[in-house]
């Protein structure tokens, strides 16, 4: 019978293999599991990623019990390579064992697999073999000592198969390259030597590099895949911090005009005290937009893409992309993965594999500022301590968007009779429009100089100098938008958008139209409009605050905003507008503690300190609906002395009617009531203000016992 394995032209013998590739036809049987990773214990020290993560030091075991015997092939798909021939040799076929030694299916000439070296050869009379390691994607790795330098461990890399002239070629192409890279992440070069064998004497090429201790992230996951138990799996943040080591290197490689190409879990070492990205044989120059790269299924970029435009940086952010997936599939400790950040990192992941190559990170370091950014939320939310970075795309903005609650109510609170059952309610829409970040100024924009230096104008003034400049700059047009949203004007705003979108549709920046289109919504009172835009930006940049938050203020209005806001306040404690929303929330629920404590967490350096400080006394005084405790005024009074209002007066009109907010709410009848209502009246600005205090107070004077002595 002829050999079912696809492209074999043999036929299946006596001995039931085939007289072409020796393997026996398929049977029911299943392959044998994988080999288990070797483990690695910790170390009490650590070492930094990231900046951030501290990653502890492994104790890693003798080199030489990594050894393999020199038989195995670990990769089941490998090509002939002779004069061209694309045929596949020594794979492993329905579970058997790879044949190491046979014959090509396509061209019919003789392949050896089997590592050419052995324990105690001497290459270039220095280094002296200990045995095989592992295997590149196209060399036998081996163990050797140094015996010129201490009898150091190194590596030694040289092909599997002599034959194949393409990787022979990338052999030296990877030679070439590791000479001139200098980078921590990176394994380096010391050397490049020949070895001639002495049976067949063929002369074979090697890299000699440097040792890294500790398993390759292939073996991390496939530990932790076998083990199933927690203790074997990572936190979200060691995978987080790896990957910014992995983007650091490839960024550096970007600079150098280079790119990576087989990003995979395998090529890159969880050394002892560092993460080392190795195995560089399938980089190409960033200029050749080669369209026959080195990849591995399934980490490559989709196939239609390196056919019509060959690898480029995004191809190179795609593997990158599926590298942490696959980690944090088989590898993560999801048990203690706070739910926003496991969306936000599965939104990172979405767009560093996005099968459009206009929506994928541009760029390694771009994908590495947002990486930092989920990050950065991830540690917030586990351990509730600050973890803030400036935003590189939205600018700071002064606006507090609090609903009121930070100021002290005015005077027609008691003149017009009006209960404040709204105090905790959501801040108004035009307070959300213009109060949230803008985007901050691309330089590159024809019109960005007539932004420059931040300065705040009157928005009737911006308006004019932006007609003056005559720049049709999509810049000018989306700030026009935001100074017309100032004045009230909707109507303008769009049409302002609507010439932005002429410029910036379908271009990278064309989140930008998304962001100003939702403070537009917002200002007409289309939360649902609004919330749409607000998360295809955050679906875009994962790792920013500033589209939580704006998604947070829609959620108030009509679900639960609570994991949003605390996601940005834990993070970053400048963004006060986070805080007040928790705390409208805190006090809508009635826990008026919860709602003090937020508020208390605002720096003493924020702007925004004494509102917050304004706003835990009325959390604890004002009806909500329910009146306060006497235990909640008795708080709130404990409280008023602290606060610092009227420029720093101890006495003013804006303490005296927080005061009064205060005696109001205990409920009780007195003379400091009454004094408070007179000290009110004192503060009105018409005869009816005046009247209507009085008899206020008139109303709260105690009644007293007069008794005529004759």
């Amino acid at each position: 019978m002829r050999c079912p394995r696809p492209g074999c032209p043999g036929t299946i013998d006596d001995t039931g293999f085939c007289d072409r590739c020796f393997r026996k036809p398929p049977t029911a049987e299943s392959a044998p599991p994988p080999d288990p990773a070797p483990s690695f214990e910790a170390a009490d020290e650590t070492f930094d990623v990231a900046g951030l993560v501290p990653l502890p030091v492994l104790i890693t075991p003798d080199p030489t019990s990594r050894l393999m015997d020199g038989t195995e092939v670990l990769s089941s798909r490998r090509r002939c390579g002779r004069n061209g021939c694309t045929g596949e040799i020594g794979g492993s076929y329905a579970g058997q064992a790879p044949v190491l030694e046979g014959v090509c299916d396509e061209c019919g000439h003789p392949y050896s697999l089997r590592a050419r070296l052995k324990k105690g050869d001497l290459v270039a009379g220095q280094y002296e073999v200990m045995g095989p390691l592992a295997q590149s994607g196209f060399g036998w790795v081996y163990l050797a000592r140094d015996r010129h330098l201490d009898d150091n461990y190194v590596v030694l890399k040289g092909l599997i198969n002599a034959n194949d002239s393409r990787a022979a070629e990338m052999a030296v192409r990877e030679r070439q390259y590791l000479t001139r890279l200098d980078h921590p992440n990176i394994v380096r070069i010391y050397n490049a030597v020949t070895h001639t064998d002495a049976k067949t004497g063929e002369h074979t090429g090697y890299i000699v590099m440097g040792y890294v201790d500790g398993p390759s992230l292939d073996e991390v996951r496939r530990t932790a895949r076998a083990s199933g138990r927690d203790a074997d799996r990572l936190p979200l943040e060691h995978i987080l911090g790896m990957g910014h080591e992995i983007l650091a290197a490839l960024d550096y490689l970007h600079g150098q005009g280079l790119l990576y190409c087989d990003m995979k879990p395998a090529n890159v070492m969880r050394g002892s005290n560092r993460i080392t990205v190795i195995d560089l044989g399938g980089m190409t120059e960033i200029a050749a937009a080669d369209r026959n790269t080195v990849g591995t299924i399934p980490y490559e970029a989709p196939k239609d893409e390196l056919r019509s435009r060959g690898a480029t940086v995004k191809s190179d952010v795609h593997t990158v992309g599926r590298t942490l997936e696959t980690l944090f599939a088989d590898a993560c400790r999801f048990s203690d993965v706070p739910p926003v950040a496991a969306e936000s990192f599965g939104l990172l992941i979405r767009r560093a594999v996005d099968p459009d190559y206009q929506r994928r990170f541009a760029s390694a370091a771009e994908m590495s500022e947002q990486l930092v950014g989920v990050l950065r939320e991830l540690l917030s939310l586990r351990d509730g301590t600050e973890h803030a970075s400036a935003s590189m795309l939205f600018a700071p903005t002064a606006e507090l968007i609090d609903g009121g609650l930070g100021a002290v109510p005015p005077l027609d609170r008691w003149t017009t009779g009006r209960l404040p059952s709204g105090v905790a309610d959501p801040p108004s829409n035009r307070s959300v429009a213009l109060g949230l970040p803008i985007p901050r100024t691309d330089p590159h924009d024809p019109g960005a100089r007539f932004l420059g230096g931040g300065v705040r104008r009157d928005p009737r003034d911006l308006i004019a100098r932006l007609q003056e400049s005559g720049q049709d700059s999509a810049e000018l047009w989306l700030r026009g938008c935001r100074a017309y949203l100032e004045l009230g004007d909707t109507v303008a705003a769009e049409r302002c958008l609507e010439a932005a979108e002429k410029i910036l549709g379908g271009t990278p920046g064309a989140w930008r139209l998304e962001w100003y289109g939702g403070l537009l919504a917002f200002a007409r009172d289309d939360i649902a409009a609004a919330a749409g835009l607000f998360t295809a930006v955050r679906d875009f940049w994962p790792g920013e605050a500033a589209p939580k938050l704006a998604l947070g203020l829609c959620a108030e209005r009509t679900g639960d905003a609570t994991d949003l806001f605390r996601a940005v306040w834990l993070r970053d404690r400048s963004q006060t507008s986070a805080a007040f929303g928790l705390a409208r929330l805190r006090m809508r629920a009635g826990d008026r503690a919860g709602a003090a404590r937020v508020l208390d967490d605002v720096p003493l350096v924020s702007p925004h300190r004494d509102a917050a400080r304004i706003a835990a006394v009325r959390a604890y005084a004002e009806p909500l609906p329910d009146p306060p405790t006497a235990t909640d005024v008795a708080e709130a009074e404990r409280r008023l002395p602290e606060l610092r209002m009227d420029g720093g007066a101890p006495d003013g009109e804006t303490r005296r009617r927080l005061v009064a907010l205060v005696r109001v709410a205990s409920g009780r009848e007195s003379a400091l009531l009454e004094q408070s209502y007179r000290e009110l009246a004192a503060q009105a600005r018409n005869p009816r203000d005046h009247e209507i205090l009085v008899d206020l107070a008139n109303r709260v004077r105690p009644r007293t016992l007069l008794t005529w002595w004759r």
